[in-house]
């Protein structure tokens, strides 16, 4: 039998309006458990607290597809720790699954950089600083997330302006990558970055046993940089070598 081509507009109305409710109002889909997706059971009872504090953000019984990722967000990032989360909602169990993202951070503020004494500092890949208390920082560790005990150190002179700041936050941020990306895999572990200005920045990094420091000056040419960096430390009279200054990478130097 053919339908008569006037009845589905309405036929399909009246599913859509059927789905909506069926997801959004009616009791068949419902949120029946809730479980946090953390591999410390101790930070998931505080994650779980956090979210059913008045006006809970989510609790049982809830329609599962009406749960707002936002607002579970926007609780979850009271934990300084916390960048976002990711729901996964399963209609048949109703089982409500939170995934948290935690901040990542790339260096750990000196105290000059850091003006709170009673809190660490961390700049993020964001290049934002926020700071936590030191319970804050074992709690991300035991969340399963990157460690955060071997971070590199961040020494930036404190007072710049906000645009001066950025332009060197990034450029810490290059160096971070180039040692995570190129370097590392060569053997260096960066520990420190110091800069005065943009032209200066200072590296210390554990390299064969030893601890070498390189004066990169500023971040440009750093292909060049690295290039030079690898055949002075390839030669047998700079095993020993402690301090490299990349600055002029055409005229080197080290001691």
């Amino acid at each position: 039998m053919k339908l008569n081509p006037r009845l589905i507009l309405p036929i399909s109305i009246l599913l859509i309006g059927a789905l909506a409710y069926l997801l959004g109002f009616s009791q068949v889909f419902v949120v029946k458990e809730i479980k946090i997706d953390i591999k410390d059971k101790s930070i998931a009872r505080e994650v779980e607290d956090r979210l059913s504090q008045p006006p809970a953000v989510v609790k049982l019984g809830d329609q599962i597809a009406r749960v707002d990722r936002r607002e579970i967000a926007n609780r979850l990032r009271q934990f300084a720790w916390v960048e976002n989360v990711e729901l996964d909602r399963n209609l048949i169990n109703g089982k409500l699954l939170i995934k948290i993202i935690s901040r990542t951070p790339i260096a750990r503020l000196t105290s000059t950089t850091s003006p709170q004494s009673v809190s660490i500092g961390f700049m993020g890949e964001d290049l934002d600083y926020f700071y936590l208390p030191k319970q804050a920082i074992d709690q991300a560790i035991s969340s399963g997330d990157k460690s955060w005990q071997q971070i590199p150190e961040l020494t930036l002179p404190a007072g710049s302006t906000d645009g001066a700041d950025n332009q060197l936050k990034a450029a810490a941020r290059e160096l971070i990558e180039l040692f995570n990306q190129d370097l590392a895999p060569r053997g260096f572990e960066l520990t420190r970055i110091n800069a005065r200005d943009n032209a200066s920045f200072i590296t210390s990094a554990n390299y064969s046993g030893r601890n070498i420091e390189i004066s990169w000056g500023s971040v440009n040419d750093l292909g060049l940089k690295v290039e030079v960096l690898e055949r002075l430390l390839a030669q047998d009279e700079n095993k020993k070598v402690r301090k490299i200054n990349l600055i002029d990478p055409l005229k080197p130097t080290v001691r």
